[in-house]
């Protein structure tokens, strides 16, 4: 981020600070060069909590920031007092998110060459190669066309490889003092120390509904712990409220956030933005209000979900909305009737919840930024092969895959006659890059323009050859042909050719652009249910998720076994989060920093998972295609949260909803039941 340095100066303020940079010939002499460095520290107080960091008179994290207050803001639409004062039932709990970590599957690395004093060029994986290069020229005072950035492909990136780092910086400053290339590698342990993920993060969630089950509106305060920077952690604490209007038609909406400064590393957000620990407290509270009301939560979630042409309360249009059909389709595979407030202990003494969860995601990036911005180019070779430039990196989400499908489909050839070439800022075309699930959906937009364009260049030479208007032309199963007159038709490959050979020579290249349009509510929206069946040991705490029903609305599947993959992922990763996962810290210190010791479920341990794809058409996507890329995980930690807690019977207010906190919940319950029979 801009007000993170890139070494730390006089005072470092979190453990994993960067003090500065050494380059050598060999790993083992710049390890004996640290070794020499003397660093004298004068031991300062710390804040290590949120509530530490509020505290009047605290120690100031930045002085910059009084109170430790790094950003606040508050919204409210509709009549949020009115429709709580009407309603005849108010959720009010705190729950807590704690720190987690990336976890892709590949460290930090970065190879700088600065050798040129003029040109800096970049080999690290990264999310957003063209706003790397735009950050790394403003640094240097460069021009953008001397900075290149080359993406390396990577498994998985999970919102932890979108902005430069110090080590980036640090590897660009030694390479042109040494003008030589300069390569950082984070070893496992340093990898823990660069994270940048999920903080310790506060909320209060007060739900209203009324007696029949609409609910009526939700008020949420967000706490969240910025570290020692902080990021981008007001974006997505806006989005953390917002998204509750995008599943539900509200009378009134109200989220307030404040991002505190502490001496933790700077945080950010992980896989599923922040939306997993936000959903999982309303997906629990809405199924608790269900309960405590008489009532089915699946009815509930029915009752209340929106439609397609529903305007969202801050300006939204969902123009598609396959939300009932996903919650129909859960409802029905899961056999929810025959198992929801009937499920009894196992055999061995387990108990059994079950849980539905429901949510949406925004596909693009333009609440971020003031642009959401793609371009592609598509060329077609002389032998009919097709080449497709994007700059959006692919790190095994299949991003690429997807590209050669739309440009196929567009030129009715197969996906194995295209190649695409990506992620280098020399040789492609602009692209914000591959976060908040734009890559479908603005990329995909872009490479499908650009592909008309190289099949509309080709139509005039077939046009030609087969004495027909251009309308009259459809490209098809690698064939050229007339719509009206099939026979009569050109193989592509030839097509191509000929229309390179021409007597005007021909160079066909289609490029496209696509971002999306100003108004915030054009943008595309995926939704999703999820049902989850789960088994708790009363002695332990252990959950054991056992099933997951997987219904998502990704308005037209390109790649359905994508979908797949993806969803399967998502599901697993949303389990590691709402149950595993936690970065545990005492006073600033890690007390699991390595893969070891940082708890994960086994691969043993996933649930089987069966899929629906809910095909609802959006006018605004490719093929009218939608995101697929972090929907599922958020509806998954809603459902999985859900279905803990009505195996325990009560909410649980903290995620991860490790052994040993549900086993505290059983507990708390079986003395609060005897506490009541024996008055």
């Amino acid at each position: 981020s801009q007000n993170e340095p890139a070494v730390c100066g006089t005072t470092t303020r979190y453990i994993g600070e960067e003090l500065g940079g050494v380059a050598a010939v060999d790993e083992a002499t710049a390890a004996k060069a640290v070794a020499l460095i003397e660093v004298e520290y004068e031991v300062l107080p710390a804040v290590t909590t949120i509530r530490e960091s509020l505290k009047e008179g605290a120690p100031q994290v930045d002085d910059g920031f009084p109170g430790n207050v790094l950003s606040e803001s508050y919204d409210e639409h509709g009549e949020v007092d009115a429709a709580f004062a009407e309603a005849d039932l108010v959720l009010d709990d705190k729950f807590v998110t704690r720190p987690t970590h990336n976890l892709f599957a590949e460290y930090h690395v970065v190879v700088a060459d600065f050798s040129d004093p003029e040109k800096l060029e970049m080999w690290t994986p990264t999310q957003t190669a063209y706003l790397f290069q735009q950050s790394l020229a403003r640094a240097f005072q460069l021009g953008v066309n001397q900075v290149r950035i080359v993406h390396l492909h990577t498994g998985g990136a999970f919102s932890g490889r979108g902005s430069v780092r110090p080590h980036h910086y640090v590897a660009a400053m030694l390479s042109r003092k040494a003008r030589r290339p300069v390569k950082i590698f984070a070893s496992g342990d340093e990898e823990f120390l660069v994270c940048r993920a999920l903080g310790d993060n506060e909320y209060r969630m007060r739900t209203a509904m009324k007696k029949d089950g609409t609910v009526l509106a939700v008020d949420v305060e967000a706490t969240l712990d910025g570290g020692g920077q902080g990021h981008m952690l007001g974006y997505f604490g806006w989005m953390v409220g917002l998204c509750m209007s995008w599943i539900m038609d509200l009378k009134g909406l109200r989220y307030a956030r404040k991002v505190v400064l502490t001496n933790h590393r700077p945080n950010f957000v992980g896989h599923g933005g922040m939306m997993i620990g936000s959903n999982a407290g309303l997906m629990q509270q809405i199924c608790r209000g269900a309960r405590e009301l008489g009532l089915d939560p699946m009815d509930v979630m029915l009752k209340n979900a929106i439609e397609t042409g529903h305007w969202g309360m801050t300006g939204e249009h969902f123009a598609s909305c396959g939300l009932k059909e996903c919650l129909e389709k859960v409802r029905e595979a899961s056999g929810w009737d025959d198992k929801y407030g009937k499920l009894t202990p196992t055999a061995d003494g387990k108990l059994r919840g079950i849980g539905v969860g429901m949510g949406s995601m925004a596909a693009g990036a333009r609440g971020a930024f003031k642009h959401d911005t793609s371009a592609a180019m598509v060329k077609v070779g002389e032998d009919g092969h097709v080449t497709v430039y994007t700059g959006i990196p692919d790190m095994g989400q299949g991003t690429h895959t997807t590209m050669a499908l739309i440009a196929a489909e567009v030129l009715g050839i197969s996906a194995e006659s295209v190649r695409v070439i990506a992620g280098d800022t020399d040789t492609t075309p602009v692209d914000v890059g591959a976060f908040a699930q734009r890559g479908t959906i603005q990329t995909g937009n872009a490479t499908k323009k650009a592909a008309e364009e190289a099949r509309d260049q080709l139509a005039q030479n077939a046009a030609e050859l087969l004495e027909v208007d251009v309308s009259e032309l459809k490209f098809a199963n690698g064939q050229v042909f007339v719509k009206d007159d099939p026979e009569r038709c050109l193989p592509f490959a030839k097509v191509a050719f000929g229309t390179l050979h021409s007597k005007e020579g021909r160079f066909v290249m289609g490029r496209g652009f696509h971002t999306t349009p100003v108004d915030f509510g054009t943008a595309a929206w995926s939704f999703g249910a999820q049902v989850a069946e789960v088994e708790v040991d009363p002695d332990t705490g252990e959950v054991n998720v056992k099933h997951v029903w997987v219904a998502h609305d990704c308005g037209r599947a390109i790649n359905p076994l994508a979908i797949e993959g993806q969803i399967d992922g998502q599901v697993y990763s949303a389990m590691s989060q709402v149950l595993y996962e936690e970065v545990e810290m005492d006073e600033g210190q890690y007390l699991n920093p390595s893969r070891l010791e940082y708890k994960m479920p086994r691969t043993y341990e996933m649930p089987e998972v069966d899929y629906f794809i809910v095909e609802s058409n959006d006018p605004y996507g490719p093929f009218g295609a939608k995101e697929v890329g972090e929907g599922p995980i958020v509806v998954a930690g809603g459902a999985i949260a859900a279905a803990v807690s009505d195996a325990v019977g009560s909410f649980l207010p903290e995620i991860p909803m490790t052994s040993y906190k549900v086993w505290r919940e059983i507990t708390k319950n079986r003395k609060r039941e005897q506490a009541a029979a024996q008055a």
